[in-house]
């Protein structure tokens, strides 16, 4: 944000000398650039809520629960069951950590962009420093 702040005070005071030509151009090209940095940069400190819920209870506890729960009937087998809520719990979690996943890669992807945007418009101010001193 630093650079961007920078690079866009730059831009402004030299669009304010009303530079012609190609500069003027390049400036306004910056300024653009700058704004769709600033957005990136925005959408990827946008705060984001990642899903951690806790589980109710420990997830050994309460596997044991059910198969001493379930042990004590004939027509139902223990480690079926046990295999099922382990199978249950382990789809939660891989379902909260892919969540996980797609939100912090968009916020990278956003990050991304913005230094991408902020380097080209540092590129133009470059190129128009140059052309006005030569």
């Amino acid at each position: 944000m630093a650079a961007i702040t920078l690079l866009a005070t730059q831009t402004a005071y030299f669009l304010d000398k009303k530079i012609p030509g190609t500069s003027h151009y390049l400036l306004l090209a910056a300024a653009i650039l700058l704004g769709a940095a600033i957005a990136a940069a925005f959408a990827e400190l946008w705060p984001r809520t990642y899903i951690m819920p806790a589980p109710e209870s420990s997830g050994i506890a309460r596997a044991a629960e059910l198969h001493d729960f379930y042990s004590k009937h004939e027509n139902v087998d223990a480690n079926t069951m046990l295999a099922e809520f382990t199978k249950n719990e382990m789809g939660w979690a891989q379902e909260r950590i892919a969540k996980n996943q797609r939100i912090n890669h968009y916020k990278s992807k956003y990050l991304e962009w913005s230094f991408y945007f902020t380097g080209a418009a540092m590129i133009l101010n470059v190129a128009t420093l140059f052309m006005r001193l030569f």
